[in-house]
């Protein structure tokens, strides 16, 4: 197939992919209510309650038993039925996601319950291309997940405690590499809830939309021109 050549002074401005995480209890699945127009929420760990009586999200609950083959009719299902329908498609959330699909598939193996090297390797690529798949619905693609920490060593020796997504190492660069934002979602001595969108020695962020190195929680998607149902926010950013 020949190439389709672009000018970058033509590129339109699309929709994004993130990826957010924290520890559970932070407010990854309350930040949705902020996010504009249409939203459809696909709940893997049944916290969606907190969304209840939000006129704009609709919410479809995803087989935390037989994950596999659910998970591969839902992703099927989205790109034939529901490309450009919904403004935002939140997987919430992809730790659990990860975790469900491997239980599957341990269930079904010889190792009472207990997941193979294989079954890792399928869950692997299962995941990465259901993203794939899934940036091609012309909606916002945003994943929740839960926080790792670990204590990290830089190449001259240094060390720092550094949080993370809760994701199988082999596959996290990957899906944060797929993704135009991974923000970290935390709170001040305020209360007041935000995004770090900027990485650090200790923090794994990055933001490839904008120049904003952080956000409050009800800033994560600007509302964009043309977007029924949006809600008005105020700008500011977390320091």
């Amino acid at each position: 197939m020949a190439l389709q050549i672009t000018k970058a002074t033509d590129i339109k401005e699309e929709k994004g992919t993130y990826l957010i995480y924290s520890p559970p209890g932070i407010g990854k699945t309350t930040s949705i209510k902020f996010f504009p127009g249409k939203t459809l929420v696909l709940d893997v760990d049944r916290t969606t309650k907190v969304l209840k009586g939000e006129p704009n999200i609709s919410i479809a609950k995803i087989n935390n038993m037989e994950t596999w083959k659910h998970w591969e009719e839902v992703v099927l299902d989205l790109t034939e039925n529901y490309v450009g329908k919904f403004d935002n498609i939140v997987i919430d959330n992809i730790s659990e996601l990860e975790r469900c699909l491997l239980s599957d598939l341990g269930s079904k193996g010889k190792n009472h319950g207990v997941p193979s090297i294989g079954n890792y390797q399928h869950m692997q690529f299962r995941l990465v291309n259901s993203l794939r798949y899934m940036k091609n619905l012309q909606s916002n693609i945003i994943m929740t997940a839960w926080e790792m920490t670990d204590l990290y060593t830089t190449s001259d020796g240094q060390q720092f405690n550094r949080s993370y997504p809760q994701l199988n190492l082999k596959i996290l660069n990957n899906i944060a590499g797929l993704c135009d934002v991974v923000g970290k979602l935390t709170f001040n001595d305020e209360g007041k809830r935000g995004f770090v969108l900027a990485p650090t020695n200790s923090i794994f962020a990055k933001n490839q939309l904008d120049d904003r190195k952080g956000c409050l929680q009800s800033e994560l998607i600007p509302a964009g021109d043309g977007v029924e149902g949006t809600k008005t926010v105020s700008k500011g950013s977390t320091k």
